[in-house]
């Protein structure tokens, strides 16, 4: 479901950084050949200092400096200044010590687990009272019901929302150095990507950079997401009690069990996408990836979300309630399983 967190590893794995020298240290004959000339008066000083475009000025310093290096500059994937901690235990450790409030994917997480966990429950309500009638209570359908799947949808609206704006910042960050050193004697660098509040972060992308963006596959995933969950939202506020007529079927379904249907084929399509994205070969499934594995697991509740608005519509209540709490079962599986992915860049608490 986080289509974001999909972005930024592939932008992680798949980007070069190239680190800038240090310029050449000028001696003080140079530097004094440099400053000797026509005497320029203050005022006249300051007008050109206030005309001069440092960044244009800076960029083009540095084309100049790299332009007369004898040897070409060492490249360095930002795979290899990621802090990773591929260790399954570690991870798993990681997260219930570790919690990085400061990383839009994380709270982007977080959101879905609780709109899955929100999902779940609204599935037990509507399956296990017509397993047990004794399991039923007054305000059942009134309140618990359309409460809580209210609660699922606008979690997974609000995570699609936010994901929007960690795709902006997906291969945004900085780097910083390292206390460690290299067997070179060098410090390496660790990247560090883009945190909310941070100077790298940005809300609104340029131009360039937003029509770059839409020629992801994830991002393209996520604005598809993002417009199943604003549907499914629809259908959660126009199933409240009070609403709509409850005798009127056709309302019922055209604003209610229709909307489900297509806010599911609409997470179908994009988790499918996301599915196939994170596969080598689209024909050859990666198993033992946990990415794969979550993107499969929340491809499966996608599709049980769908056979839940059919069977909603043909009025087969039993089996649209088993099939909402084994879709409902999936997504939580599968938001759980892109945490723990998620937790693979922060062997540190430099996000907490």
């Amino acid at each position: 479901m986080n289509a974001s967190a999909n972005l930024r590893a592939s932008r992680i794995r798949t980007s070069i950084l190239v680190p800038v020298q240090a310029p050449p240290r000028l001696n003080n004959h140079a530097l004094h050949s440099r400053t000797t000339g026509i005497e320029v008066g203050t005022g006249e000083r300051r007008r050109i200092v206030q005309t001069l475009d440092y960044l244009e000025y800076r960029v083009r310093c540095d084309m100049d400096r790299e332009a007369s290096l004898p040897s070409p500059i060492k490249e360095y994937t930002i795979e290899d200044a990621i802090e990773v901690e591929t260790s399954r235990r570690s991870q798993v450790a990681r997260m219930f010590t570790i919690f990085p409030y400061k990383d839009m994917n994380w709270i982007v997480t977080m959101l879905f687990i609780v709109g899955s966990i929100a999902f779940v429950i609204n599935a037990g309500f509507g399956l296990f009272p017509l397993l047990d009638p004794s399991l039923g209570f007054e305000t059942l359908a009134t309140v618990a019901i359309p409460g809580t799947i209210l609660i699922g949808a606008s979690m997974f609206m609000t995570g699609g929302i936010l994901g929007i704006f960690a795709a902006f910042n997906a291969d945004r960050g900085t780097l910083e150095k390292s206390d460690t050193k290299s067997v070179d004697g060098d410090a390496p660098a660790i990247y560090r990507p883009a945190l909310v509040g941070s100077e790298a972060w940005v809300w609104i992308p340029s131009a360039a950079d937003f029509a770059a963006l839409l020629r992801t596959v994830p991002f393209q995933a996520g604005l598809v997401m993002l417009s199943g969950g604003i549907i499914l939202s629809t259908a959660a506020v126009a199933g409240f009690p009070g609403v709509l007529d409850p005798t009127n079927l056709f309302l019922l379904q055209a604003l209610v069990f229709m909307p489900q249907v297509i806010g599911g084929s609409l997470f179908f399509l994009a988790n499918t996408a996301l599915l196939i994205q994170t596969q080598e070969r689209w024909f050859k499934p990666r198993f033992w990836a946990s990415d794969w594995q979550g993107a499969a697991w929340n491809t499966m509740a996608s599709a049980g979300f769908v056979v839940t608005g059919v069977m909603l519509l043909t009025n087969e209540m039993f089996g649209s309630a088993v099939v909402s709490f084994i879709a409902s079962t999936a997504f939580l599986v599968g938001s759980i399983i892109q945490w723990y992915t998620l937790m693979e860049f922060h062997s540190t608490s430099w996000a907490a």
